[in-house]
């Protein structure tokens, strides 16, 4: 993370790269069951804020305020904002944490979930905005233009047509699995082997990557891969919203999800080819697999570690061009930015690639999360507090000046731009399917739902989380547990 290069370089990437690319986009008009559309609205105040939220999929902590990968333009943007560095999310995985963030309540713990055609059947798996209001459509109430840009499968769903209406403009970007519209490429046999371990050949995992090699060829264009598509419709986004200011933009990317596929001279910044015959760029059927079940060699493991990297450095160079388009539009002087992940993944660590919801350690949990004030408030600071997804609404909504809805339950984080004080908040709870954690600064518990299987760890003392140390403090379990158990509503968690 070179410190050599202008700020406008850093956030634009490769100096002299055009803006280029295309994708599919759609904009559903489509009523929402439960929830009706924004219909009545009022002018919004003179000189008032715009908001950019930017979601990242499956981006580890440790790529960003760490050495791991290249992230030029999210360390830009620390610089000149606040940087949290105890974010974790409090529902698990990618809808539940959309649902956090769009929300401004807490999913956890899950209580009253139910499956919804087109939605993986597990716990907190609801279409996002459900039977609440978001934070876009308050803003939108009160004049804002709101939009959503995704490559989100699960977004791009049906299962999602009516969430996509509750925007005033939704742009869609194909092609990430699985797939909503086929593609025709034809992949020999050789080529899907070559991004397949044999331990996969002939699984679920086989079908799912001749989809996603079928819409995306290997070798294209750096504009055509999909993290480059997602933040190219962003600035086509903005710049329609340019005369429709105030404006609440969502970019919600997919990528960094496997599969990790980047450019070849992203992937060169970190490695050279070192698997002979296989390019591991999912070498795991999601969402995880064990190293040893799937037999995986250590080379194998840290080629994909490094393809993993490389797809986060996509992200980041073409995330830093939607930042200079917004400034070269004259628009990031009264625009307030948010940049968070919903949630990292684990490479090689306590024996799992992908996300594993038993294993809700720091690499699965810990994310980035960073709010640029256009005033320049808090800039360069970083702060301890537990901040979450659910905290994303309450604040952007105080800091454009919109009183939150009582319904929110979301910590308001926007006295930390004046100096002061956010409520307090000692410790954190979260759930993923049927487990839950609890975090207090030090010790982490990790169980199921019903209280079995309880691990703690001492972070202190063992920063990896690698030692179970709950048969020698049995009275530290009872305290997390405690919280787990109240932070449910002090009644017995959902099963």
């Amino acid at each position: 993370m070179g410190t050599d290069l202008t700020r406008r370089q850093i956030l634009a990437g490769t100096a002299g790269v055009a803006l280029l690319g295309s994708s599919a986009c759609d904009s559903d008009d489509s009523s929402s069951a439960g929830i009706e559309p924004v219909k009545q609205r009022a002018s919004a105040p003179a000189n008032a804020l715009n908001v950019v939220v930017v979601v990242i999929d499956s981006l580890r902590t440790d790529h960003v305020y760490g050495p791991r990968a290249r992230t030029d333009a999210l360390d830009a943007l620390a610089q000149d904002g606040l940087r949290f560095t105890r974010a974790y999310p409090e529902a698990m995985p990618t809808i539940p944490t959309r649902r956090s963030v769009m929300e401004g309540n807490r999913v956890y713990p899950f209580r009253g979930w139910r499956p919804f055609k087109g939605l993986t059947a597990q716990p907190g798996w609801e279409p996002v905005g459900y039977g609440r209001r978001m934070w876009t459509e308050y803003l939108q109430r009160e004049g804002w233009t709101t939009g959503y840009v995704t490559d989100n499968p699960h977004i791009v769903s049906s299962a999602h047509r009516r969430f996509r209406a509750r925007f005033d403009r939704a742009q869609l970007v194909y092609g990430q699995v699985p797939e909503k519209r086929k593609g025709r490429r034809r992949v020999s046999k050789a080529e899907l082997n070559r991004h397949l371990p044999p331990s996969i050949r002939g699984t679920r995992a086989e079908p799912r990557m001749l989809e996603y090699l079928r819409s995306n060829p290997r070798r294209r264009p750096e504009e055509e891969f999909l993290a480059a598509r997602v933040f190219q419709r962003g600035i086509d986004w903005l710049e329609w919203a340019r005369t429709r200011q105030p404006f609440a933009l969502v970019v919600d990317s997919f990528d960094a999800h496997e599969p990790w596929d980047a450019p070849r001279p992203l992937i060169d910044l970190y490695d050279r080819p070192t698997t002979r015959g296989i390019e591991p760029i999912q070498p795991f059927p999601t969402p995880a697999g064990r190293t040893r079940d799937l037999n995986l060699s250590r080379a194998l493991v840290r080629r994909m570690s490094h393809l993993y990297a490389a797809e986060v450095t996509l992200v980041d160079r073409w995330l830093g061009r939607m930042l200079v388009r917004l400034a070269d539009l004259g628009m990031d002087a009264n625009t307030v930015v948010v940049a968070v992940s919903d949630h990292g993944v684990l490479l090689g660590e306590y024996g799992w690639v992908g996300k594993r919801y038993s294993e809700m350690h720091q690499p699965l949990c810990h994310v980035p999360l960073i709010i640029r004030h256009p005033a320049g408030k808090a800039k360069g600071t970083a702060s301890s507090y537990f901040a979450s997804h659910h905290d994303i609404g309450p604040t952007v909504m105080s800091l454009v000046g919109v009183e939150r809805p009582k319904s929110m339950d979301g910590a308001d984080l926007s006295p930390l731009f004046d100096g002061g004080p956010p409520p307090v908040r000692r410790y954190r709870t979260a759930c993923y399917n049927d487990h839950v954690n609890c975090r207090d600064g030090r010790w982490l518990l990790i169980a199921d739902n019903q209280g079995g299987d309880k691990r703690l760890y001492d972070t202190r003392s063992d920063p990896g989380e690698r030692r179970n140390v709950a048969s020698q403090h049995p009275d530290v379990v009872r305290r997390l547990w405690g919280h787990i158990y109240r932070d449910a509503g002090g009644r017995r968690l959902p099963r």
